[in-house]
């Protein structure tokens, strides 16, 4: 039984990582020859709603699309240590601007450069934590 979980297991985290895809560009920079990552920002969207550029739907049900914005590996590099794509900041003020979610199939290890490039954007009210960025809250 532990061998099919594993299996499982496996076989999710490898659709979490960059994967060359023809017909798709990066949601970032436009590029269609990198490979990319697919669950890096998702959305949903009613049915029959025209859908966002780069937007890529995956399923449909109970009214609804969802899918996801595809990221590059230039602009959200494999990390060395998991090999899934790493959240820079510039995907996640996109996923901000687009009201994307950050999905599942993300790096969750500490990425020290990137932690206080966020600290320093946040000190000085930098990019996604910009008044301009900000809601109505």
């Amino acid at each position: 039984m532990s061998d099919l979980r594993e299996q499982l297991r496996q076989g999710l985290i490898d659709s979490f990582k960059h994967r060359i895809e023809n017909g798709c560009a990066c949601a970032l920079c436009g590029n269609t020859a990198l490979p990319l990552a697919f669950h890096m920002l998702e959305a949903s969207f009613n049915d029959g709603a025209e859908l966002p550029d780069n937007f890529v739907p995956m399923s449909s049900s109970m009214g609804r699309t969802r899918g996801s914005y595809p990221i590059c590996n230039s602009c959200a590099p494999a990390c060395k240590k998991c090999q899934l794509p790493i959240p820079t900041e510039k995907v996640l003020e996109l996923g901000h601007e687009l009201n994307a979610k950050t999905g599942n199939g993300i790096c969750q290890d500490i990425q020290i450069g990137l932690l206080f490039s966020a600290l320093l954007k946040r000190l000085f009210k930098m990019g996604r934590f910009g008044n301009k960025m900000r809601g109505t809250n």
